[in-house]
């Protein structure tokens, strides 16, 4: 062996930061560069979207896929702050959302269950896309930033007056990325319907414009949260068994279902009654794949 191939120095350590080092490995901040990926780009801005409702500044998320193979995303909250960020040098607040992992809202609210992989948020999505726009009504302006994998073009700029409040965030995935994998409604509407189950009181539509002659609209809203899921999971259950619990920074839910005609009493551990047979009577061990949905948040 060469004296060069075992020489080991600090030159053989390479350092990427920011977008340089998504844009290098994909699969380590959204899984893959497929259509698993392709979704997780969609996750990643949706998630901050829904967090805005959970923490009571928006009431509803607007996902779109678009026929010239975007997305869009918007909510009706306050609008990303455009301004910098109190005590950073680093910009603008939109420009801090999405260039920076893990900028954000505050933990002061409910987050999301079930929706980003790792808490990078919607810097990823900017850097794995070959176009990003980003528009904000906020306090009576309308603002737009544009960005080229994940490289700001521009500046957080000053349109024309605004009506309402809102953010909404377009992109277009990078195909030297993600090749010609394209997002499947059907995917989406199950992983928003999931997520609308387990964060009670969310209200998010998905519409596919791509269809020629008409888009298909959809929208999820569940009050009872994961009572909900577990009706929808096993219709032919009995009624659910619903248990809440708070404490000053964590709310937990839980929802279960036995079949129909199981007793919901005390029974001794292990044991359960034949079916149409009275509780605590001709009893018989536990079937080891007993239908029972659970499902918690």
């Amino acid at each position: 062996m060469s004296e060069e191939a075992i020489r080991y120095d600090a030159s053989h350590i390479k350092v990427l930061e920011g977008w340089e080092a998504i844009r290098k490995r994909p699969g380590m901040y959204v899984g893959s560069t497929g259509e698993r990926g392709l979704h997780q780009l969609v996750f990643e801005v949706a998630c901050r979207a829904v967090n805005e409702v959970l923490a009571g500044r928006a009431s509803s998320v607007d996902v779109a896929l678009t026929p010239d193979g975007g997305l869009r995303v918007a909510d009706d909250g306050p609008g990303v702050p455009v301004e910098a960020t109190a005590g950073d040098t680093g910009g603008p607040g939109l420009e801090a959302l999405l260039t920076r992992m893990h900028a954000g809202a505050g933990p002061g609210g409910r987050q999301a269950a079930e929706m980003s992989l790792f808490g990078t948020g919607p810097c990823v999505t900017n850097a794995l896309s070959s176009r990003l726009t980003a528009e904000v009504c906020r306090e009576g302006v309308r603002w737009v930033q544009e960005y080229a994998r994940g490289v700001a073009l521009t500046p957080p700029t000053a349109v024309g007056p605004a009506t309402g409040s809102g953010t909404t965030i377009a992109f277009w995935p990078d195909t030297d990325i993600f090749g010609t994998a394209e997002c499947s409604f059907a995917v989406l509407a199950e992983h928003f319907r999931q997520l609308a189950f387990l964060n009670q009181g969310l209200s998010i539509s998905l519409t596919d414009e791509r269809p020629p002659g008409g888009s298909r609209p959809l929208r999820f809203q569940f009050p009872g949260g994961v009572r909900d899921f577990v009706a929808f999971l096993d219709t032919p259950a009995g009624a659910a068994e619903f248990v809440q619990r708070c404490c000053p920074r964590t709310r937990a839910t839980a929802a279960s279902t036995s079949p129909t005609g199981w007793p919901t009493g005390p029974l001794p551990p292990g044991r359960v009654p034949q079916r149409g047979s009275p509780a605590g009577r001709d009893s018989r061990p536990l079937p080891e794949r007993a239908r029972h949905r659970h499902v918690r948040s």
